[in-house]
């Protein structure tokens, strides 16, 4: 076991103080972010900024409402299920024969869209969806070698999204709309001291932080614009803010009795008392650019675009402990913008029934260094299939997306002083049903 985790008794509260620290800090944003919001984009492997024709533009691209020309509402959700997800531990720790399992986990984020003209050019569109919505809960929490990292990290979201779009002319609209993100985060880990009587490790106590959702609350906006020059092509730019959400925690301090009874008395001394802390964290803006052609008539639709987000908004991270503030923490981060590139087709096999296809590249903005038991996100492939039947009035539409994670590798070092390598596999399942009049 390294010396960063055989932290001796007369340290025992700064050894907690550690462990808050490391379990808090923001590694999950990057692997939790979702942008299967419709399961139309889905399908067409996400590359819907130039498309953007249901309501879930106001997702994607807000200017697509402006070609919409009735009442529409959609609404749907994702099922997120992890297919696989292993880690093959190394030396120093937590050594080669160690094999560790992600626990099987399924995530339902819902989403509901309506869109309503208020002239032949304005139309009002309100969104709900949950952009941020995963979690990584390892197997054997109690004997997991990587407990004292971190067992259990979730983050919830619900975003409300009301926008305005507005057709300047025949060829160009313009969406412009405000993002009210409501956040829940909740981490939970164990903590290990040197039991001074026995001279072993020893897990003493169970260290979590929650958060309620309706308390923890950001702003931000969101912006597009859609061109059709022709019936065959549409250029589309969309842009996301970045959201600053304050955090008000629950910091929770459960003593594990080792049986040894002198050291669990010294062990009850010494444990924080259960308090308040803050923190925040900056969900990164995005920036998409898209492109569409329709051959064949419109039968044939073919969608590139490049996905750009600001992931250097992750460069510190501070945790305040009003009550007792020599436990306030402050910790560097070295996060990285990045880039995801993204194609898609949709095939109209008759008037209202269209088959599509699709795939993707995102790149992590996660550097090695920060790969850890909270998150070891990665660079993805994706590959996406869908289906659809719509008519003027009504359509259902079925996405699937099925991601493969390079394996993450971290034996050449990293900041848990936790060594290994990563292996991970996702499935995203979306529908939506569709409504117009």
């Amino acid at each position: 076991m390294t010396s960063r985790r055989r932290k001796g008794f007369p340290r025992l509260g700064a050894a907690l103080a550690v462990g808050i620290f490391l379990l808090a800090r923001p590694a999950f944003p990057s692997g939790f972010q979702v942008m299967t919001q419709g399961a139309r984009a889905s399908g067409m492997g996400l590359a819907f900024t130039a498309v953007a024709d249901d309501p879930t533009a106001i997702f994607y691209n807000p200017a697509g409402m402006g070609f919409l020309s009735h009442y529409e509402a959609s609404t749907g959700g994702s099922l997120l299920t992890r297919v696989t997800g292993d880690f093959q531990g190394a030396n120093p720790y937590p050594g080669s024969s160690t094999t560790e399992h992600y626990q099987k986990q399924s995530f339902l984020l819902p989403n509901v869209y309506a869109v309503m003209p208020l002239t032949h050019d304005l139309n009002f569109g309100l969104g709900i969806f949950a952009p941020y919505g995963l979690g990584l809960r390892w197997e054997n929490p109690n004997t997991y070698s990587g407990r004292f990292i971190s067992q259990n990290a979730v983050i919830k979201s619900a975003d409300i999204n009301p926008t305005f779009s507005y057709r300047v002319s025949p060829q160009i609209a313009l969406g412009f709309g405000v993002d009210y993100r409501l956040s829940k985060v909740q981490l939970e880990k164990d903590q290990a001291a040197i039991n001074p009587f026995t001279n072993s490790v020893a897990d003493i106590a169970h260290v979590k932080l929650n958060t309620n959702l309706t308390s923890n609350h950001g702003w931000g906006f969101n912006a597009g614009i859609l061109v059709k020059p022709c019936d065959m092509v549409s250029f589309g730019a969309s842009y996301r803010s970045k959201i600053r959400i304050n955090y008000d925690l629950d910091a929770t301090f459960i003593q594990r009795l080792t049986g040894n009874a002198p050291f669990d008395a010294k062990v009850a001394g010494q444990i924080p008392a259960n308090q308040k802390a803050t923190t925040s964290i900056e969900f990164p803006s995005t920036l998409n650019f898209g492109v569409a052609v329709n051959l064949m008539g419109g039968a044939l639709t073919l969608a590139g675009e490049a996905d750009w987000t600001q992931w250097s908004t992750f460069q510190t991270l501070d945790i305040n402990f009003p009550s007792t503030p020599a436990l306030n923490l402050h910790r560097a981060n070295l996060w990285k913008d990045s880039w995801a590139y993204r194609g898609g087709l949709q095939y109209k096999v008759t008037k209202n029934f269209a088959v599509r296809a699709g795939y993707y590249y995102d790149k992590t903005g996660q550097p090695t260094a920060d790969a850890g038991p909270i998150l070891s996100d990665s660079n993805r492939n994706a590959f996406t299939f869908g289906f659809g039947y719509n008519t003027e009035s009504w359509g259902v539409d079925v996405g699937d997306v099925f991601i493969k994670f390079k394996d993450r590798d971290t034996r050449a070092g990293n900041t848990d002083n936790f060594f290994g390598v990563y292996k991970e596999a996702a499935n995203v399942g979306s529908i939506n049903f569709r409504l117009a009049f």
